[in-house]
């Protein structure tokens, strides 16, 4: 079954007003077209005969035709309103929730700003569009046609002087439209660009500052408003050809109609009513022309914005979560959690996708102890084989993560330990589903959920912070979590679960927030709990009264990542990570005997034993 048009789709609930009010509009036009020919009437029979009489009995008439179209446009206006308001704020919200569930790997290639342009200006673009297209996209060429009809009633050899110009108008509105297509999709381009630069500089002004870069900065900026000013300006001054062009057209044309229409009137073929009425439709037909003009351009732009929208929706969106026991295989083309690192929200993978078969054939030194591990399968939580993770399709890129095999089970502390750029995050981002496996897999019995070093709160109240979402997570849980993760006290002295959370958590401290991202992970009753250097903003004291009371808990598998063996040491299991590649696994007494990695790492820490 072909999938819907999901902009299409967010039109469809308006679809009786896109017939309500273009009828409404086109009987303001009827009613409109009537006046002239009234006019006629009204200086023939009344003016020129000095029938006042006559004048005021038509008064009224007009009156009520020019009182009804009034209150034709108004239905129209508030239909057009209505529709594309609405038809808007659906196409956003079906836009955002689809970016939210897009891959990884999709999100990184778009990138945040460009996303946000498309969610907010794309849309309005849209949304314009629809209103015009209710208003006017209809009205305008009946307009054009119907003055047409009433010129040629009026007389038909005069009218022959407007079809001569129609080819000229026809020729100017498609060579513009052809110009102006490209030139606002590369507008949008430079829109982007220069959310992108914002976006970085704000969210980097220290690091600016510190490093002196802010004059470097500035002039990056303001290069890239520079080529989005050159594209805008050569966009209009395309756009800005068709008003002037047509005018010119429509005005030699009405030019030629005074002329032959006052041979006409000379040899009594028309009347002094009849040429002005003929004029008042050229005018009719010139503005509706120029509406015209100005769909083309605003069109032109939505088309543009519907080509960038529907780039989006073009991508499969994951479906929310991996179902407990199934896989992100070699080839995979969904990731299965959300991406907590960035946003903060820990990931919950307890829903469906495709299980595609593993045809992944390499091999790996740590396989011995995946194998000998597997025979309580029925006591795992995660099972990695021979995973990889290569960033880009570039082959020339070294993976990440390569050939990673190892099984971890159910309340078992697993910690994970290398230098910087070790792949350990990495190999976080593919338990967590973040990203597809390039070849191997991942299996997951149960709920995940990831703490970032990187924590971020969201706008609400600590209690909605925790809870993440999860209605099923009662208060005495998010105490309960909040108390494992040495949180309860100061979430107390705020005010307790009501307390507010400001943009970003920006009213608690680093390790404030930290342990409120730890708490966020650990409520809910996870089945795995990865802290990813959860630690770095804590004390030695604190994190080891947290890691006690997380073992404590007996029931959720916990996996350790950080650059502290402190943190690790007292894991069942270790796994080394050095360059993408396993270096060791065992425990932190084996590792020292077994593992130069580590022990090299223990000696730099300055860690007790590791020359034992």
């Amino acid at each position: 079954m072909k999938k819907e048009n999901p902009i299409i789709a967010s039109a469809k609930k308006y679809r009786k007003w896109f017939v309500i009010g273009p009828l409404f509009k086109l009987t303001e036009a009827v009613l409109e077209l009537l006046i002239p020919t009234m006019m006629v009437y009204i200086i023939d029979r009344g003016v020129t005969a000095g029938d006042g009489a006559y004048v005021l009995r038509m008064m009224p008439v007009m009156t009520g035709l020019a009182v009804l179209g009034y209150l034709s446009a108004l239905v129209c206006q508030y239909v057009a309103s209505l529709s594309s308001q609405g038809f808007g704020t659906e196409l956003r919200n079906r836009l955002f929730s689809h970016v939210l569930r897009l891959p990884r790997k999709e999100t990184d290639r778009f990138g945040a700003p460009a996303l946000v342009n498309r969610i907010n200006n794309d849309v309005n673009i849209l949304q314009q569009g629809v209103a015009m297209l209710i208003r006017l996209a209809i009205r305008a060429p009946f307009i054009c046609v119907g003055s047409l009809v009433m010129a040629a009633l009026l007389n038909i050899r005069l009218t022959l002087v407007i079809f001569c110009a129609l080819p000229f108008l026809i020729a100017a509105v498609v060579l513009v439209s052809r110009k102006t297509v490209p030139l606002f999709s590369k507008v949008q381009g430079n829109l982007d660009g220069i959310s992108r630069i914002s976006r970085e500089n704000l969210s980097g002004a220290r690091v600016i500052r510190a490093f002196s870069r802010t004059r470097a900065e500035e002039k990056r900026f303001s290069d890239e408003c520079g080529e989005y000013n050159k594209a805008v300006v050569k966009v209009n001054k395309v756009a800005a050809l068709l008003n002037p062009v047509t005018t010119l057209i429509m005005n030699v044309a009405v030019i030629a109609v005074l002329w032959f229409g006052g041979a006409l009137i000379g040899s009594g073929n028309m009347t002094g009513g009849q040429i002005i009425a003929f004029i008042n439709y050229i005018s009719y037909m010139v503005t509706a022309l120029l509406v015209l003009a100005n769909l083309v351009t605003l069109f032109t732009k939505a088309k543009a914005s519907y080509a960038r929208i529907a780039e989006v929706f073009a991508i499969p969106a994951e479906s929310g979560g991996r179902a407990s026991g199934q896989a992100v295989n070699a080839g995979d083309g969904h990731a299965d959690a959300a991406d907590a690192a960035d946003s903060g929200a820990d990931t919950d993978t307890n829903t469906d996708t495709n299980t595609n078969t593993n045809t992944n054939t390499n091999t790996d030194t740590d396989t011995d102890t995946a194998i000998a591990d597997n025979s309580c399968s029925g006591n795992v939580i995660l099972e990695v084989s021979s995973a990889s993770l290569r960033y880009g399709d570039d082959p020339a890129i070294p993976p990440a993560v390569e050939n990673v095999s190892f099984v971890m089970k159910k309340g078992e502390t697993l910690g994970l330990v290398g230098v910087t750029g070790s792949g350990k995050s990495s190999l976080v981002s593919l338990i967590a589903g973040r990203y597809p496996c390039s070849s191997g897999r991942v299996t997951v019995h149960g709920k995940v959920r990831v703490a970032a070093q990187q924590s971020i709160l969201f706008t609400g109240t600590v209690g909605d912070n925790v809870r993440a979402g999860d209605s099923s997570v009662t208060d005495d849980q998010i105490w309960e979590a909040l108390k494992i993760a040495q949180a309860d006290a100061f979430v107390a002295e705020k005010g307790g679960l009501d307390a507010p959370v400001e943009r970003g958590g920006v009213n608690f401290s680093g390790g404030q927030r930290q342990r409120l991202s730890v708490a966020r992970a650990l409520a809910g009753a996870p089945g795995l709990v990865i802290l990813d250097d959860s630690f770095s903003a804590l004390d030695n004291a604190t994190a080891s009264k947290m890691l006690e009371a997380i073992r404590g808990l007996g029931s959720v598998s916990l996996m350790i990542v950080s650059q502290r063996i402190g943190c690790v040491r007292g894991a069942d299991r270790i796994i080394v990570l050095d360059d993408g590649r396993p270096a060791g696994i065992g425990t932190h007494a084996e590792l020292l005997e077994k593992s130069e990695v580590y022990a090299e790492i223990c000696r730099l820490s300055g860690e007790e034993g590791a020359e034992n």
